[in-house]
């Protein structure tokens, strides 16, 4: 008697479980975080305690700026706050935003090209601003780098659904940033800057190293 042997061809699947943002963040994390507030706090006591013809070369006017030259007033404003409350704020989630972002990304992402970029939004705020009006804060910074981890989850975290992130990036994203009073002395219009700026440097990160952020995925077979 004869029997017919057939070989059950077995498939394979591979499944994504890990990218470049699902292991831990750098070791160097909370270092780089806490001196950039440490930084951000010295420079603001500066500007509370230093005599006026110190402490009003910092804060970004769009007279001063446009007018008379003085750029570096965009990215000193990035380092002052107007009180302990406004610094506190800002603070809180720079932290968290700067700690991930950094962790993930490393330095050219954040601080280099992050503050750089920071300073680009100031510059397009206060253009819109009348001429009397004084900018600061580091809440262009905070906002810009939200936009840059919500882009970068968004694009990097192929493991969920599209459905999956959207709905992760914009429920957290509405948590966090939308506003629930109105504070006249607030400018939303430089966070709305800031935001916008950060979506298109996240999108610019991921297509300029996508190779290396797809080599850093971790597939399992199953």
């Amino acid at each position: 008697m004869e029997f017919e042997h057939q070989e059950l061809e077995v498939i394979h699947e591979k499944r994504l479980v890990g990218t470049i943002i699902t292991g831990k963040p750098k070791k160097s994390s909370l270092a780089v975080t806490f001196s950039t507030i440490l930084v951000i706090a010295l420079v603001t006591q500066f500007y509370w305690q230093a005599p006026p013809i110190w402490s009003e070369l910092l804060p970004a006017i769009k007279d001063k700026i446009y007018n008379e030259g003085e750029w570096w007033r965009v990215f000193t404003a990035i380092f002052i706050h107007a009180d302990f409350g406004h610094f506190l704020s800002n603070m809180y989630m720079l932290g968290i935003f700067s700690f991930f972002v950094y962790g993930y990304f490393g330095f050219g992402v954040y601080p280099i090209l992050s503050f750089f970029c920071a300073g680009i939004v100031n510059a397009l705020s206060i253009m819109t601003y009348a001429p009397e009006v004084r900018l600061l804060g580091a809440s262009g910074l905070v906002y810009l780098l939200g936009g840059v981890w919500f882009t970068l989850y968004f694009l990097v975290q192929r493991q969920y659904s599209l459905v999956n992130r959207s709905l992760r990036v914009i429920g957290i994203g509405f948590m966090i940033f939308l506003p629930t009073t109105f504070v006249p002395t607030v400018s939303y219009r430089t966070h709305a800057i800031g935001f916008v700026v950060g979506v298109v440097m996240g999108v610019v990160y991921f297509y300029r190293n996508q190779k290396f952020i797809r080599t850093c995925e971790v597939y399992e077979t199953r």
